[in-house]
């Protein structure tokens, strides 16, 4: 775990060793999520930057707004000026695809080797930032001055009502998909037209990604990913399948949840499978999976359908995925598909 993460380390653990089965699907995402599980590479988004603007949506100071968030309703008296982002998840990056760059946002850590490409590519070395280890102080936020503060649900809710005495607060749940998250930034912040421009680039850069894809011949695709001691199953409602069905592709989920926590020894839940992808997080429990017996007879294992996504490319299709991301993650996500469906893939035992 990154060391930023420490101070939530304990309070986790619970979750990703033994206790996890008995969390619901929004506190597995969560913590999952948190931890950078689902995975992060190396492009210039600056293609999905280009013809945002700060100043040209909703100039109208005294417009007031109500925004549904995961926190509830927020109002919003006129334009924000000075934004502060609480961490350096989608939260930030969906305000800096709107060509918005906050005053501050909290550096969680999460990233061992430094800002993803495409967050610095949107220029995030320039921003003033303040550490965070998953617990948000009031007190630091203050000094900014903020007259929005925009974060993630789990860093904002345990200082909610302190932080909406000092700015409205527009919360992310893990679980908001990008459109919802980009166009609710879009509309706390006023520039409702640079969010609709942005969604729609990603929706062109996804509608010609599944034409060069051609529906992979109709192979069907699945996600199994080995954390510590337990084999996640990606379900019908997770984000990377509902991508993948974008894409144009057969994916399967496990069931309609968002993933399942399931024992290594359950590894044939994954025999439908033509293609298999691991969200390779974890190398030593990647491994463990992959000298697998049972695991290593899988259809898709044995056709060298199979393939460990790394982690930049796996957090920029999955933890990350958004306007900044997706010039990255597209053409990677689909030169691994492609390459599994002509049996490319890694070659087991």
């Amino acid at each position: 775990m990154p060391s930023a993460r420490a101070a939530v380390a304990e309070k986790e653990s619970a979750y990703m060793y033994g206790t996890i089965c008995e969390s619901t699907t929004s506190e597995l995402v969560d913590q999952l999520s948190r931890r950078g599980f689902f995975g992060v590479g190396a492009v210039a988004a600056a293609a999905i930057l280009a013809g945002c603007s700060t100043t040209s949506d909703a100039s109208d100071a005294g417009e007031q707004r109500e925004v549904i968030n995961a926190l509830g309703t927020t109002t919003i008296s006129g334009k924000p000026e000075r934004i502060v982002v609480a961490s350096d998840f989608t939260d930030l990056e969906f305000l800096l695809s709107l060509g918005v760059h906050p005053v501050a946002y909290g550096n969680t850590g999460s990233w061992d080797r430094g800002s993803l490409p495409w967050q610095s590519t949107a220029g995030i070395a320039d921003l003033e930032s303040f550490g965070t280890t998953g617990e948000i102080n009031p007190e630091i936020i203050a000094r900014y001055s903020p007259d929005l503060i925009i974060g993630m649900k789990t860093y904002l809710e345990p200082a909610a009502e302190r932080l909406s005495q000092i700015a409205p607060v527009i919360a992310l749940d893990w679980t908001t998909s990008w459109r919802d998250g980009v166009a609710m930034v879009g509309q706390a912040a006023f520039v409702d037209e640079a969010a609709a421009a942005a969604i729609a680039r990603t929706d062109a850069l996804i509608s010609d990604t599944a034409a060069s894809l051609n529906g992979l011949g109709g192979k069907t695709i699945m996600i199994g990913s080995m954390y510590g001691d337990q084999l996640y199953v990606q379900g019908d409602a997770s984000a990377p399948g509902a991508l993948l069905r974008e894409l144009g592709l057969d994916y399967r989920g496990y069931n309609a949840e968002q993933m399942t926590a399931l024992s290594m020894e359950q590894a044939e839940v994954l025999a439908p499978a033509d293609i298999l992808l691991s969200l390779a997080s974890d190398q030593e429990a990647t491994t463990r999976l992959e000298n697998f017996a049972v695991f290593q007879n899988l259809p898709a294992v044995k056709a060298r359908s199979y393939a460990p996504v790394e982690l930049l490319l796996s957090n920029a299709f999955v933890d990350n995925f958004g306007p900044l991301s997706a010039p990255y993650a597209l053409p990677q996500l689909a030169g691994v598909l492609t390459g599994l469906a002509a049996g490319q893939g890694k070659q087991l035992p």
